[in-house]
């Protein structure tokens, strides 16, 4: 009896996923991704308390970043924004998040921060291409990103969604240590779609954090 062909590839999809997580797990990807998830909501409790008892009692945060938000040219934040993200991504990206409050329409900010984040990734894709044809430089930078080069290289593209969702991990930097061994660019684009998941997520969070108003009696 000849199977359903759509029947087949679905099969063959679903044993090629079960293959997939059940190595990932042998290399301890969901140990790390775990312990990253809860040490990311330790800090962003520690940050909501912190934000809380400095609302009620010191500081006026609505005021304090409406301030800081108003005299910042919006094209030199945006230019800023790609730069960091094409370049270094040392830049936190929550205060970028934060200035696009000041919109009616924050949403579409926060998707074309994402657009940017993306295409800066493209360009330290670029960027990683061109150490790897200078020795010397491909050298130094492979002794400077040997931690990011060995966690693509034990989980592959899952590496590449964690540093796009996560913060404390550097976006620019992993994707330039991605290409030191020659990942594929197809497969970068693919898993760095996560990229612009992140700014819209964190940005729901950010702005019910900073909705102080609403929630410090």
């Amino acid at each position: 009896m000849i199977n359903d062909p759509v029947e087949i590839i679905v099969k063959e999809s679903g044993s090629r996923l079960k293959e997939s997580l059940a190595s990932l797990r042998k290399k301890g990807f969901f140990r790390y991704m775990g312990r990253s998830v809860l040490l990311i909501l330790s800090v962003y409790i520690l940050l909501i308390a912190i934000v809380f008892l400095l609302g009620k009692h010191l500081i006026d945060f609505n005021a304090f970043f409406g301030g800081i938000i108003e005299r910042l040219s919006d094209k030199f934040v945006i230019i800023l924004f790609f730069l960091s993200e094409s370049f270094t991504g040392m830049i936190p990206v929550d205060l970028f998040v934060i200035w696009t409050q000041k919109f009616e329409s924050p949403l579409l900010w926060l998707a074309l921060l994402g657009i940017l984040s993306y295409t800066g990734g493209v360009i330290s894709y670029g960027i990683g291409l061109w150490i790897t044809r200078r020795p010397r430089i491909k050298a130094f930078t492979e002794r400077r990103l040997k931690g990011y080069m060995t966690f693509v290289h034990r989980w592959g593209g899952a590496f590449i969604v964690i540093a796009a969702l996560f913060p404390f991990t550097p976006f620019s930097l992993v994707v330039i240590a991605i290409t030191l061994f020659h990942y594929p660019f197809k497969n970068f684009l693919l898993f760095a779609l996560a990229r612009l998941v992140r700014f819209v997520l964190q940005g729901i969070i950010l702005f019910d954090l900073l909705k102080l108003d609403n929630w410090i009696v």
